[in-house]
């Protein structure tokens, strides 16, 4: 739905998940997808350089914040 930069995010991601559902990505350098485009599951979305880099990560039903760890798979082993 949205990728450009935006105020002090840097790059501002927002993919619409269906169901009321967005993700909001922020701190990219350059994104590797197109507003309209459809993402993939585990498909990269945009791309960091530095080891310091950081990413935020919001999720959003209806426009209001929602607790993302349910939704958060482990990748630790």
């Amino acid at each position: 739905m949205f990728a450009e930069p935006f105020r002090s995010y840097r790059m501002l991601l927002i993919i619409d998940c269906g169901g009321g559902y967005h993700i909001v990505l922020s701190g990219f350098d350059q994104p590797e997808t197109s507003v309209g485009q459809t993402v993939r599951m585990g498909a990269p979305v945009g791309s960091l350089k530095g080891s310091a880099a950081v990413i935020g990560l919001e999720l959003r039903q209806n426009g209001r914040p929602v607790n993302p760890t349910p939704w958060l798979k482990s990748t630790r082993r």
